[in-house]
């Protein structure tokens, strides 16, 4: 196997956020300088909505443009972000954190596919005004050899069409590809759809699914990983 195309949201990265809580929506208020958060999060909804009802199947909205709207809507409060989205996206995602860490050998885990002959690639359903800034927190931003985010894109997991996108992108033939995420809908439907096998590693973060596929390789833990992965980049069977 040549190709390796990764998730990153609880498969690279453990991450935790909340966007849900009342306090979390008081901080963004007051990052908008508007009065109230119950309003503020029903302003977002509202504009994520309508964003998405725009999108084709299996379409991905922006939140740069959602972000951008949301200051438009805010514009007479005095907020000090208006204008600048992207500095706004990296004020709310801030607020919501929790965690962000590498998961315990993922750059041992890239850099072993390079010294095998395999290439690395990010493929991912992310935020671009979020992620881009969090490859670099976390390091791994160099480490692929190629990266696509929904966002960007404007389609995602589990549509084959982001899959088809990656491989026209870096110019990968899925047949020599492999995909790995933890999501059996999302990461295991999604490379199946593509015509891509995928190795599925359960992590907290993993969705629950009635009928859901089955991974063609499943990883319990994370030396388990590596030893799948690094087998398929020497040619072998797992």
């Amino acid at each position: 196997m040549k190709n390796f195309l990764f998730d990153l949201y609880g498969t690279l990265i453990d991450i935790r956020t909340d966007e849900e809580s009342d306090g979390f929506w008081e901080k963004v208020a007051r990052l908008l300088c508007a009065p109230d958060g119950a309003e503020v999060k029903r302003a977002y909804a509202s504009l994520c909505r309508s964003a998405a009802e725009k999108l084709p199947e299996g379409g991905e909205i922006d939140l740069l443009a959602v972000f951008s709207a949301l200051l438009g809507r805010f514009a007479g409060q005095g907020c000090i972000f208006l204008g600048d989205a992207a500095t706004f996206a990296h004020a709310f995602r801030d607020a919501s954190m929790h965690k962000l860490r590498l998961f315990e050998g993922v750059e041992e885990l890239i850099r072993g596919i390079h010294v095998r002959g395999g290439r690395a690639y990010l493929l991912s359903n992310a935020q671009a005004c979020f992620t881009r800034r969090e490859l670099d927190m976390t390091g791994i931003a160099h480490a692929f050899d190629g990266i696509l985010l929904s966002s960007e894109a404007g389609f995602k997991k589990p549509s084959p069409v982001l899959f088809s996108m990656a491989f026209d992108a870096f110019s990968l033939c899925p047949e020599e590809s492999i995909y790995v995420g933890n999501d059996l809908r999302d990461d295991v439907g999604g490379a199946h759809a593509a015509g891509l096998k995928c190795v599925y590693i359960e992590t907290e973060q993993s969705g629950r699914y009635e009928g859901a596929p089955a991974p063609d390789y499943f990883a319990h833990d994370r030396a388990l990983l590596a030893r799948i992965l690094f087998a398929l980049a020497e040619g072998g069977t797992p």
